[in-house]
């Protein structure tokens, strides 16, 4: 992984198939290419091993301490950074450097990695007659640059498999590399069930979680409630997360006067008794490859409505039936579906009881045996 000790989709999803893998008795380590913290936001598995490269806490706090030559490095580019393939600040020629020795040294069956950069990296750097590597995409192919889609055409090919979270974006790879088509497999993420009795929907809360990027669309949300609020006073709004669009968020709630309406609590990876505290979930992402936060409000018995984005949404939501779908990036189509949903306690228990169901389907007993099923096809596959 780039960082297991943030937020974010993909560690959560991440860390809940390290853990559903260990339940199974498999042997799990997680390696990290940056440690950034003492402490993971997200609790891990104590049986998990956590591994990082390149610790770089402040000076006092444990961070590697660089030589002249690893300085150098680290003000060098990274091989990835010519088309902007790692986003992270840490991406260098030092990380190039120790991703290689650490893979160059892996003893391990199966290596996975989580993300395009990671992917890449093990596509160069691998060792194919020590252990299967495998690609796991969170994303979709369509939404990369197209520098960024070359290098994944060129380079996925070289390893022994490539998940999709989605049926869809798995048909999409087969269609872009047909020679490899029998490599790609979709595993969709794992999603416990909530420890916590489901919500009883009878609190005025509509409720998100996320990054505070422009991709969740939280400020269509805001726009939205401001539209009904003065019809619904006892209504608030709740908006989990961090990040850089933070600010903006505030200053848009600042302007439509919803200060006491409209809250950003920040950051909590324990959502469950938040989501029991929920009457409403909204979604109003601009694109979604899965929908980890849908899936969770499902199984925490919480109604949603989510904007009708490829690919999580369309995959999860049967409208009218589990959740509702709207134009995506549409103020008054997402506060007119609230409004339903506001107006009527009968559909937000009829949507919550069905997408319980739906929520049963990724269960850590649904998903990990197809894990293990993968492995041991890429592991005969070279025996």
């Amino acid at each position: 992984m780039r960082n297991i000790w943030g937020v974010g989709g993909t560690i959560k999803a991440t860390l809940n198939t390290a853990a559903a893998l260990v339940d199974l008795g498999h042997d799990v380590t997680i390696t990290s290419c940056i440690r950034t913290k003492a402490t993971p936001d997200f609790d891990i598995d104590p049986r998990i091993k956590v591994v990082s490269l390149w610790d770089v806490r402040r000076r006092g706090e444990s961070a590697d301490r660089l030589s002249l030559l690893d300085r150098w490095r680290a003000r060098r580019p990274s091989y990835l950074d010519a088309d902007e393939v790692n986003n992270m600040g840490e991406s260098s020629k030092l990380l190039d450097v120790r991703v290689r020795r650490f893979l160059r040294g892996l003893h391990t069956d199966v290596l996975i990695g989580t993300q395009v950069a990671m992917n890449l990296y093990m596509a160069e750097y691998g060792r194919p007659e020590q252990y299967r590597t495998v690609a796991q995409e969170h994303l979709y192919l369509e939404v990369y640059k197209a520098p960024v889609k070359h290098r994944i055409l060129a380079n996925y090919p070289k390893l022994d498999a490539v998940v999709t979270i989605t049926e869809a974006d798995a048909d999409a790879y087969r269609e872009a590399l047909p020679e490899h088509a029998h490599k790609v497999v979709c595993v969709p993420n794992v999603v416990p069930p909530s420890p916590l009795p489901p919500s009883e929907l009878t609190e005025p809360v509509i409720m998100t979680a996320g990054r505070m990027t422009g991709m969740k669309g939280f400020d269509v949300l805001i726009k939205a409630f401001a539209q009904v609020a003065d019809e619904f006073p006892e209504w608030k709004v709740k908006i989990f997360g961090r990040g850089r669009a933070k600010h903006s968020l505030q200053g848009l709630i600042a302007d439509h006067d919803l200060e006491d309406r409209v809250e950003l609590p920040g950051a909590v990876t324990a959502l469950g008794e938040e989501w029991q505290r929920a009457s409403i979930a909204a979604i109003p992402s601009r694109f979604e490859p899965f929908g980890l936060v849908i899936v969770e409000a499902m199984a925490a018995g919480v109604p949603v409505v989510c904007s009708a984005v490829k690919h999580g949404p369309l995959l999860l939501i049967e409208p009218e039936t589990n959740g509702l779908l709207v134009e995506p990036n549409d103020p008054a189509a997402l506060a007119a579906a609230l409004r339903r949903l506001m107006n009527d306690p009968q559909l937000r228990r009829k949507l919550a009881d069905n997408a319980f169901g739906t929520a049963k389907r990724y269960e850590p007993d649904q998903m990990a045996g197809l894990h293990v099923d993968l492995f041991e096809t890429v592991l005969q596959a070279r025996a």
